[in-house]
């Protein structure tokens, strides 16, 4: 059954149309097209060479949240260029809380970054989240760390 005006004028004419070939790639390239633009009005950035790592850790028994969400997860967008990170988000954590692991973590080396940010969060973090943010952080670093020795692997070979 033809889809489009074009595919059932080509019908009439007695041409044989491939409808779902034609029809699927213009689907798909407009599909790309509406992620692309619904990513970049919520303030999405697309950075196809970035890579992501994410930590997690279990929240504290006397934390609500808990028995909702279970553990607060940590995402990391690195440059793997030059190993700084470009960009975070962190489940659970108070906008606030977030500003700190910001400013420690964005535009820093991930050995960097992660070391301010739990100095940081030591320092000014008074939350029972505090532990399981660390420990995030931390699970984090052990990811992009397994992700360097997966690199390291794959260009000696």
């Amino acid at each position: 059954m033809p889809r489009t005006q074009g595919e059932t004028m080509a019908r009439r004419e007695g041409k044989n149309v491939d409808v779902g070939a034609e029809s699927s790639e213009y689907r798909g390239k407009k599909s790309d097209d509406v992620l692309a633009k619904k990513a970049k009005a919520v303030g999405h950035n697309l950075r196809p060479e970035t890579i992501i790592v994410a930590g997690s850790a279990r929240l504290p028994e006397d934390v609500t949240a808990k028995h909702v969400f279970g553990c607060i997860t940590i995402e990391l967008e690195i440059d793997p260029v030059d190993s700084t990170i470009v960009d975070f988000s962190c489940t659970l954590v108070p906008s606030l809380g977030g500003k700190i692991l910001h400013n420690a973590l964005v535009g820093n080396t991930v050995d960097e970054g992660i070391e301010k940010a739990i100095i940081q969060l030591d320092r000014r973090f008074f939350n029972a989240t505090r532990r399981a943010v660390i420990a995030a952080l931390e699970d984090a670093y052990r990811w992009y760390k397994k992700y360097l020795t997966k690199v390291a692997a794959r260009n000696t070979v």
